[in-house]
């Protein structure tokens, strides 16, 4: 089993994005996930309308419309919603689009619109292990990679976080530069 996308067989199920029924026959997008209630360790699905994954789990929803060859209504519509909620690879760079996340080293809030650098992390939540952002400064980024070698985290060394930071970051070559500054490193 894996993501995918197909008719709602019944009127039954819940958009997990809006809240919203979905119709049956609609098409839908069915996010596989690990349920945590099944004793085999089993998967599942959640439900979504296309256009709600879109901007919620493009990366996943994109993957799966790549397979899928049945008929759908705008899918050029659709695969434009998709890129413009795309997420890059990790590691990148960006702006914080608001001043809620707060930095894994000095535990400072990011405000709104300064440079972080994202990486991925897995962390225990009710539903079972969870894959999410994890942001530090860029001032921070190499205590950050510290504590990760401590942890028995993966040995990367900081040099090639940033030039992988640079190669799945949408930012312009001042905002680049500004990051590997703040780093440390000598700009590539």
């Amino acid at each position: 089993m894996a993501h995918k996308i197909e008719p709602a067989p019944t009127g039954r199920a819940t958009c997990r994005g809006c809240k919203q029924p979905i119709l049956k026959g609609d098409l839908r997008f069915g996010e596989e996930f690990q349920n945590a209630y099944s004793e085999d360790g089993g998967m599942s699905f959640r439900y979504w309308h296309l256009a709600c994954a879109a901007t919620k789990l493009a990366n996943e929803l994109r993957s799966a419309l790549a397979t899928y060859e049945g008929e759908l209504p705008d899918r050029a519509a659709l695969e434009a919603l998709i890129e413009t909620h795309v997420r890059p690879e990790f590691p990148y760079a960006e702006h914080a689009p608001n001043g809620r996340a707060k930095c894994r080293v000095c535990d400072e809030t990011i405000k709104k619109g300064e440079l972080r650098v994202a990486f991925e992390r897995v962390f225990e939540s009710p539903m079972g292990p969870t894959k999410g952002a994890a942001y530090t400064h860029p001032k921070c980024l190499a205590r950050y990679l510290e504590r990760e070698r401590e942890r028995g985290g993966e040995s990367t060394e900081r040099d090639a976080v940033l030039r992988a930071v640079s190669a799945n970051s949408k930012l312009g070559a001042d905002d680049l530069a500004t990051v590997e500054r703040e780093a440390g490193a000598a700009p590539s």
